[in-house]
């Protein structure tokens, strides 16, 4: 059975499974697919996971095929692409989604959605952000998630070569 619940240190270990299984290899990615760049040890997901009040991971027969790890802004704990971008927030009610990830066989189900949305009902996040690949590969899976079906916005970019970087930001109506 399929379930998502809150990360917690005890899915590092599948969490860097999943991220190496989907890890950002100019060569050969195709931008379709949607991938990641930075690739954290199996303990760093684990302190990552443990310090997050709003991190999931999509779980099924014991084993993480997908994790969304999320920051609220006064966890502070932000990749520099992320701390730069997203440096004009107010930490007050907004949660960055650092990183997204799904097994390849996972992906076109559902799951990203439902982690986003596990995401939102925890946190109530009153804006959420997201940082996206832009160059030297287009992660247009990535771009279509979070742009087409869940109406977020570029609001800036950074240059940080080979990569280009987008930070994207969607504000929420939360109801008490």
């Amino acid at each position: 059975m399929l379930t998502i619940l809150p990360a917690t240190a005890l899915h590092g270990p599948g969490a860097a499974a999943v991220a190496e299984a989907v890890r950002f290899q100019p060569e050969s990615a195709r931008s379709a697919d949607g991938y990641l760049v930075y690739i954290a040890t199996a303990e760093e997901y684990s302190r990552r996971f443990a310090s997050s009040a709003y991190s999931v991971v999509a779980v099924e027969d014991g084993v993480v095929v997908g994790f969304l790890r999320a920051v609220g802004g006064e966890e502070g704990e932000f990749t520099p692409e992320s701390a730069e971008l997203a440096s004009h927030l107010p930490l007050e009610g907004y949660v960055l989604v650092d990183q997204i990830g799904l097994r390849p066989d996972y992906k076109g189900k559902g799951l990203a959605q439902a982690m986003l949305d596990a995401v939102v009902a925890r946190s109530r996040a009153q804006r959420l952000g997201a940082v996206i690949m832009h160059g030297p590969v287009r992660n247009a899976r990535s771009l279509g998630f979070f742009t087409g079906r869940n109406g977020f916005s570029l609001v800036r970019e950074l240059s940080d070569p080979p990569f280009v970087w987008g930070y994207y930001e969607k504000h929420q109506v939360v109801v008490s």
